[in-house]
């Protein structure tokens, strides 16, 4: 009977054992794990800390910058050693992109960056000496800054401002702070079209995806093709059919978009866009052209926009080189635009349009037949918003508070 016991013990003390050791295995492996777990929290935790320690101190060198600031890199320590990052400042398209790596590098965050200007009037206009007359029903609520001159209703017998025409507060002065802060700086820009093709047609249909990196002369985008936060580099892009951009940055010569095409991004033209959508365009999305003077008599640099409607957008004309002595128009906007967001034009503008937000442009015309009628607004509707918060490439410096997209 005692032998019988102790033949049962043994076992049981070492089933016993097994258990206790499994047990600790288990409770040191799970100790192990969190400990891992809490190491790689607070790794990612001092990444974060470093990332908007580095997007902080980019923003102070942007504000206290007199032209746009730029690094191609740029390693910064804090005074105690704990806070460490590099940063990148270069050009990309119209904006800024800033590249933030942590101190060894594993981490890196990469956005554009530009201002989002103070509030300001509905309308600035900032020609020298000009006067802006009201034609048709022609609207600008929400004030009006001028260097001189003044803001009426035409009386001219051939376009005269119909009851319908309004405008309210009209400010003006040269020293107004409008005028003080704006400046352009499109040479910063310039060398974005500097780019050799390795192909000469791409042509994008039924459901194709365009890959992440695309250098072509010429790109054609139609059918149900798409390209999720894709870079397109080329000499032409013709954006046509249900064809989808999300979150894309595009450069080109020479930039088209038509049809129920929609779009969401950073586009850039040097030459010349044409905006003919049918859809209304939901995301954020940001239409520029360059412009360049050929000769002293000879500008190429068009912003056409046929038909948008946009909940968030912003239209700008960079025009690089450009003054009043140049002939033609070089941004239209017809009566079959409806945008919530800025027009900023660095040029003469056709607006017929209707714009929720702030416009900022040298002078308006409009040609009927061969005349030019030069400092008139014709049927174009601008509304104040101070809600309305775009963020503008900071080579447009309007002042305002540094962010990124």
């Amino acid at each position: 009977m005692f032998g019988s016991k102790r033949g049962y013990t043994l076992p049981l003390t070492i089933v016993i054992l097994l258990i206790i050791g499994f047990l600790s295995f288990s409770f040191y492996d799970m100790v192990k794990r969190e400990r891992m777990e809490s190491f790689r929290r607070y790794g990612s935790a001092y990444a974060s800390l470093e990332f908007e320690s580095a997007a902080n101190y980019a923003f102070y060198r942007m504000a206290t910058a007199k032209e746009p600031w730029r690094t191609d890199s740029l390693r910064h320590s804090s005074k105690d050693g704990k806070i460490q990052f590099i940063i990148r400042q270069v050009q990309d398209g119209a904006f800024a992109r800033l590249t933030v790596c942590n101190r060894d590098s594993s981490k890196t965050f990469s956005s554009v960056t530009g201002y989002i200007p103070k509030a300001r009037p509905a309308l600035v206009v900032t020609a020298p000496q000009t006067s802006v007359a009201l034609v048709g029903d022609a609207r600008v609520e929400g004030g009006t800054a001028l260097k001189s001159g003044r803001i009426n209703y035409s009386t001219n017998y051939k376009n005269r401002a119909s009851k319908d025409a309004f405008y309210d507060t009209a400010f003006v002065g040269d020293t107004l702070p409008y005028f003080d802060t704006l400046k352009y700086y499109p040479e910063l820009s310039r060398k974005s079209f500097d780019t050799t093709f390795n192909r000469q047609s791409c042509i994008f249909d039924g459901t194709d995806a365009l890959p992440e990196e695309l250098r072509c002369a010429t790109v054609v985008m139609q059918g149900d093709s798409r390209c999720n936060e894709c870079h397109i580099s080329a000499d032409r892009i013709f954006i046509r059919g249900r064809s989808t951009l999300t979150k894309a940055n595009v450069i080109a010569r020479t930039i088209s978009f038509k049809d129920s095409a929609t779009a969401g991004g950073f586009f850039l033209a040097r030459d010349s866009m044409e905006i003919d959508l049918k859809l209304e365009q939901k995301s954020k999305i940001w239409f520029s052209v360059q412009g360049q003077r050929k000769t002293e008599t000879e500008y190429v640099g068009k912003l056409s926009v046929q038909k948008l409607k946009a909940k968030n957008a912003a239209l700008l004309f960079l025009g690089e080189n450009w003054d009043e002595t140049q002939k033609g128009i070089p941004v239209e906007i017809t009566d079959k635009v409806d945008v919530t967001g800025t027009l900023v034009a660095n040029g003469v503008v056709d607006f017929r349009g209707k714009l929720k937000g702030h416009m900022t442009v040298s002078n308006f015309s409009f040609y009927e037949g061969e005349t030019l009628w030069r400092g008139f607004l014709k049927n174009g509707q601008i509304k104040g918003d101070t809600a309305v918060h775009i963020l503008l490439p900071d080579i447009i410096h309007f002042g305002g508070d540094p962010s990124y997209e």
